[in-house]
């Protein structure tokens, strides 16, 4: 009898601790790792949703930017942290779709297993994009060219994402090309743009304003259909390729077994930031649409994507470093 009342007693005593964590919550700052650099893609989608959760809610959340690794140096510290609520980060393609077939930390820390998905808050298109002052205009120049010439031609890539659309879309066309490795899409921009590699896979973040400007030239998205915001710039199917399905997002993510209540408290806080047209407007300005997926509909798409750039990352032969 005396054991049952100190199951009843402890039972009372967690429900108490959890009405109490979703009345009071978040009662003290909340620390929010993101593990790239400020002004990345990644950073300014976060900012964006968080500058509005602020002003919503009062909420006190200070960005602690963390970058290297691939992002693994983020993910260890979310990992690690207590899993109260008061330190979460942002999940995305590079850390939980290609992140973890190509970095060793990345793999050790297993971010897919190992923290608790709240929520994607958008995605992004992938496109190859060519030097409008260069050679190649279109797909079909750049695909003459590489297989008239196998090794002639390069491709820079500064993130996980650039890597694999570029290594992809070289194996759709069936031509032989040359990586060249930077720190940062940007710097990989501005080589193509300055004539020193051939072309770039890039989230829309990156290369959005040249394109806009006319100094690049999109000739292919790695996605089903055409991006609504490149509408002109074909499909790989459209031009000729095997379908090359690749498309990056931006979620939130916790350390493992965040509570219900906390879940619940953001994924309530994301849906009414994403449904105000000016954060959508922000959002499009850097490439990302909004789309919000949560619950276990967010945990099977982070599975089913990991095991999608898994595939192109083999078919690649790339290796993890």
């Amino acid at each position: 009898m005396k054991a049952w009342f100190r199951i009843l007693a402890g039972a009372a005593a967690l429900a108490a601790t959890s009405a109490a964590l979703a009345q009071a919550y978040p009662s003290k700052p909340i620390r929010f790792v993101v593990g790239f650099p400020a002004g990345s893609s990644i950073d300014v989608t976060s900012r964006i949703l968080l500058d509005d959760v602020r002003a919503r809610t009062g909420a006190t959340i200070v960005i602690d930017n963390k970058p290297g690794a691939l992002g693994a140096i983020g993910v260890e510290q979310v990992e690690r942290a207590p899993a109260d609520g008061y330190t979460l980060m942002p999940s995305s393609s590079a850390t939980h779709s290609s992140g973890p077939h190509l970095g060793k930390a990345l793999q050790k820390l297993d971010p897919v297993k190992g923290l608790t998905h709240v929520a994607r808050v958008s995605r992004f298109d992938i496109a190859v994009v060519t030097s409008k002052a260069g050679p190649y205009k279109s797909a079909k120049a750049l695909i003459d060219a590489g297989q008239a010439k196998p090794d002639a031609l390069t491709y820079g890539y500064g993130s996980g994402t650039g890597q694999v659309g570029s290594a992809a879309f070289s194996h759709a066309a069936g031509i032989q090309v040359r990586p060249i490795p930077y720190k940062g899409q940007p710097a990989a921009v501005t080589d193509l743009l300055g004539g020193r590699v051939d072309f770039v896979a890039s989230d829309l973040g990156a290369i959005l304003p040249f394109l806009k400007e006319g100094s690049l030239s999109g000739i292919a998205v790695l996605a089903e259909r055409r991006s609504p915001l490149l509408p002109d710039v074909p499909t790989a199917r459209e031009v000729g390729l095997t379908p090359v399905l690749l498309g990056g997002w931006v979620g939130f993510d916790g350390p493992a077994k965040l509570p219900p209540e906390v879940v619940t408290w953001w994924t309530e806080q994301l849906a009414q930031s994403l449904a105000v047209p000016a954060v959508q407007d922000k959002l499009r300005t850097i490439g990302m649409e909004g789309a919000l997926l949560t619950g276990d509909a967010f945990a099977k798409f982070v599975d089913s994507e990991q095991e999608r750039w898994g595939a192109h990352v083999r078919q690649a032969g790339i290796q993890a470093e």
